[in-house]
């Protein structure tokens, strides 16, 4: 059988049926709506694929929906197989003598591939393409489509497909959020406390003055007596015009001192003044983490044992900010203190890049209550976070 007709609810029930039927080669040459429901024709046939893009071809409108099939579609193997037909039909061409201002079929050049490419791109962005000769579909699992629904990226879940396909009785969706969250979490309680040198960078609004005073409570109530305050400083090293006043009432609040820095060469002499003693908050303002010789300063101290940078990253960061805020702190070897989450969630895409780019989450975070309202991260909590994602 080379040809096959399906129908089915949707257009992943009807692809996944073509799929087990016809195999890892099938195409579809055409879709339509039928009372409602999908009904799908595809393919495995090496001439009903050339057949359809000749006809395509002639089309004086371009037919995008009926040029999808079940393959990668990433750029190279896209024009690979385009350059493919294009050479077959020039070879047909050549040995039939017909001359190409007559001829049925168009000589395509590299840049209508390139064009062509971009358009498939655009068109197929916020759209889910499976592999059909991936594992799970040929063993009857649809994990991974739900998976891909929610917003997890394909190159996250391809990293857990081993211990996925391999484990039995259980939940395969529930196997991946735990295997992710395994690899995200990091506890940081010991960290915290045990560190001289405690330093929080993040984007402007990403709550890290609020951070800045829950860590200063948590270490208070769990490392200092009463009569201990004065081995906790903190420092706001921000612009001198900065308004710093939010950061000083969480001081009196607290009963500690609030340091105001506004150059590095201050912050360095302060550090270096009161490592050996006392234990050292910094709060960085975004406009001071450009302040030349900064992030070598922080490069420097992530050597230290007893230092750490903690990166707060509010839960609505898109996929971009992460990318590029991580980019910058990357041999800072930072904490993730995922912030605001009373505020907004984080998403199934934002925890793959999360995921892609090998980050240590350490601390969940609200906004709307100072003390006694850290929370460290724990698997456990973050696996059932991303089983309760909304489609």
């Amino acid at each position: 059988m080379t040809q096959h007709r399906v129908i089915a609810e949707d257009s992943l029930s009807a692809m996944d049926q073509i799929s087990k039927i016809l195999g890892k080669d099938a195409v579809i040459l055409e879709t339509n709506k039928v009372n409602g429901k999908i009904e799908i024709l595809g393919s495995n046939n090496i001439q009903d694929i050339a057949s359809s893009n000749a006809k395509k071809r002639k089309k004086e409108k371009s037919g995008f929906s009926h040029l999808f099939s079940n393959h990668k579609l990433e750029e190279g193997i896209q024009v690979r197989k385009l350059d493919s037909i294009v050479n077959e039909k020039k070879e047909e061409k050549s040995i039939n003598n017909i001359d190409q201002t007559n001829s049925n079929f168009d000589i395509v050049n590299q840049t209508t591939l390139i064009d062509f490419t971009k358009k498939m791109e655009n068109l197929l962005e916020n759209m889910i393409i499976t592999d059909i000769s991936d594992n799970e579909l040929c063993n009857n699992q649809s994990f991974r489509i739900e998976l891909l629904k929610k917003g997890f990226s394909k190159k996250i879940i391809s990293e857990f497909k081993e211990k996925i396909m391999t484990s039995e009785n259980i939940d395969p969706e529930l196997i991946f959020f735990h295997c992710l969250a395994n690899k995200l979490v990091s506890p940081c309680e010991d960290k915290i406390l045990g560190a001289d040198i405690i330093f929080i960078n993040g984007p402007s609004g990403s709550g890290k003055t609020t951070l800045c005073s829950k860590i200063a409570s948590y270490i208070l109530d769990n490392k200092f007596s009463g009569n201990e305050r004065h081995k906790l400083s903190i420092v706001n090293f921000a612009p001198i015009s900065t308004n710093h006043s939010e950061l000083l009432n969480f001081g009196r609040l607290l009963n500690l001192n609030v340091n105001n820095i506004s150059n590095l060469e201050d912050l360095i002499a302060f550090i270096d003044a009161n490592k050996e003693n006392n234990k050292v908050i910094v709060d960085v303002s975004q406009e001071n983490k450009d302040t030349s010789g900064y992030i070598q300063y922080l490069e420097k101290l992530s050597l230290n044992k007893k230092f750490i940078n903690i990166l707060t990253l509010q839960a609505s960061s898109n996929k971009s900010m992460i990318n590029s805020t991580m980019n910058f702190y990357k041999n800072t070897f930072p904490t993730i203190a995922l912030t605001k989450l009373d505020e907004s969630h984080i998403c199934a895409e934002e925890l793959s890049i999360l995921g892609e780019l090998n980050c240590k989450v350490g601390i969940l975070s609200g906004s709307r209550s100072v003390i006694g309202s850290l929370a460290f991260a724990k698997k456990e909590v973050l696996a059932q976070y991303m089983n309760n994602l909304s489609l």
